[in-house]
């Protein structure tokens, strides 16, 4: 039986590895970019791998084989027989499942992120308190000392509502402005994860200065300032936290590769950043609507209603996103951290 099996590997090899290769290549590109003959190719391959999938495992009786070529048939069957879909069903199937799975999965990188965020924003508030020159260190001199100029005169002063017609451009120039934030994150994973740890810290320092400010005042600064932040800020700054474990995640792969090469490591973990970073676009896409268009909302009613109302809203956003967070996609059955389970670690040889 040993022989009758290498003998059959030793005709068969090459077309596996041509199948494994027109696969790869329609999974990244699609099947557009391919000729007519490379079509009917694919086919061919595909029923050949199919008929030999029965062969293997009652004749040959290889679990070795069988696993090799049940993977691969059906990555095949997935690319010819899919159905195509909307886009806006790629969209909601990946907030729906892909996105929180990953971030359940990776809670650990995130939790991380979230603490260097509150530890610089409590190191920030401290500092700020004990010397008002550290509010140098994320705002120009200038415009600190006047923006301290206009806390002294209240909080109605520091800012007036977004005029209703400048409302879309401003709320998209903040959306990007947050994913280009997002992508520096991310992309601090390139640098071993200094540069991810740099943007986390000046962002938790920043909201610690700015929130100092306000938060040592009185009552209607506190007001003032809960309910300025909090609208977008729910979805905003858990936003931020997330693409830093992304950035973690790439520094994971390029410091601890474990059992695979540092190549591989990092082809894992930077397919796992990417689908945080999709989920966190979408995140700051609508954090940067609420920004633009509720958070600076100020109808004629009177001002503390308002800013409870804008709280009370805040809560509820908050705790619905922990809920989308926790319990969606939870049917959905997580993929073994093996992305590459392939010839890369499954040999027929």
């Amino acid at each position: 039986m040993a022989s009758e099996l290498t003998k059959f590997l030793m005709e068969r090899e090459l077309s596996y590895r041509r199948l494994e290769d027109l696969i790869a290549r329609a999974e990244t590109k699609g099947l557009k970019g391919f000729h007519r003959e490379e079509l009917r190719e694919l086919g061919h391959l595909y029923r050949l791998a199919s008929s030999d999938l029965a062969r293997a495992r009652y004749v040959l009786r290889s679990p070795m084989l069988t696993e090799y070529l049940n993977e691969l048939v059906g990555r095949a069957h997935h690319l010819i027989h899919r159905r195509r879909q909307p886009v806006y069903y790629g969209i909601v199937k990946f907030m729906a499942r892909d996105f929180p799975v990953t971030v359940r999965r990776e809670y650990r990188m995130i939790l991380l992120s979230v603490a260097l965020i509150l530890g610089a924003g409590i190191v920030g508030g401290i500092a700020y308190s004990i010397d008002n020159e550290w509010g140098q260190l994320v705002m120009a001199q200038p415009s600190l000392r006047q923006y301290e100029r206009e806390l002294t005169e209240g909080p109605s002063q520091l800012a007036t509502a977004i005029p209703e017609d400048a409302m879309l451009v401003m709320s998209t120039f903040i959306i990007f402005n947050n994913i280009r934030a997002c992508i520096v994150a991310i992309a601090g994973g390139f640098f071993y994860g200094i540069g991810t740890l740099f943007a986390l810290i000046f962002n938790g320092f920043l909201l610690g200065v700015i929130g100092n400010m306000f938060i040592t005042r009185d009552i209607n600064y506190d007001l003032y300032w809960w309910s300025g932040i909090l609208p977008h800020g729910v979805l905003e700054i858990p936003a931020i936290c997330i693409a830093g474990a992304g950035g973690f995640l790439i520094a994971r792969g390029l410091l601890v590769p474990g059992k695979y090469s540092r190549g591989d490591a990092l082809r894992i973990e930077g397919r796992t950043a990417m689908i945080l970073l999709g989920g966190v676009m979408v995140l700051l896409l609508f954090a940067g609507i609420i920004e633009g268009f509720i958070t600076p909302f100020k109808p004629n009613i009177p001002i503390v209603l308002l800013q409870w109302i804008k709280i009370l809203f805040a809560a509820i956003l908050f705790s619905g996103f922990i809920y989308y967070l926790l319990n969606a996609g939870t049917a959905y059955q997580d993929e073994d951290r093996n992305e590459l389970r392939t010839t890369t670690h499954l040999r027929l040889d």
